[in-house]
């Protein structure tokens, strides 16, 4: 299913909680961080907290996702997530902010998204 969206470039609706779990941050929240909303300096508020893959924008909505690790969060139901193609770098539309993980190793370390959100 993921494959056939991605092939008509839409996101894939995957459900959180397999491969990987998602902590939605506020746009506003990381502009603030990031003194700006332009892309390179919400990459370098990232960074700063040791974020540099796995982080999808959703800007028409006003979200950032980071994806960590499977069964980090704790979510009463089941949620899936828009996941853009892998090759959706830039917007409009769901796009990849930081590149996407090739793996759960590549996902975002829960310690450092708690720091972003609570900066």
């Amino acid at each position: 299913m993921a494959r056939e969206a991605w092939l008509r470039d839409e996101p894939a609706i995957i459900r959180a909680g397999i491969h990987f779990d998602a902590v939605r941050i506020p746009a506003e929240h990381v502009h603030h961080l990031a003194g700006s909303d332009g892309r390179d300096a919400v990459e370098r508020a990232f960074a700063r907290v040791g974020i540099e893959t796995a982080v999808i924008a959703d800007l028409s909505r006003r979200w950032y996702y980071a994806l960590v690790p499977p069964r980090t969060t704790e979510a009463e139901h089941p949620t899936y997530l828009g996941v853009p193609a892998p090759h959706r770098a830039d917007p409009p539309g769901t796009h990849w902010l930081l590149s996407p993980p090739d793996g759960e190793d590549a996902l975002c370390d829960p310690a450092s998204v708690r720091k972003l959100v609570a900066s």
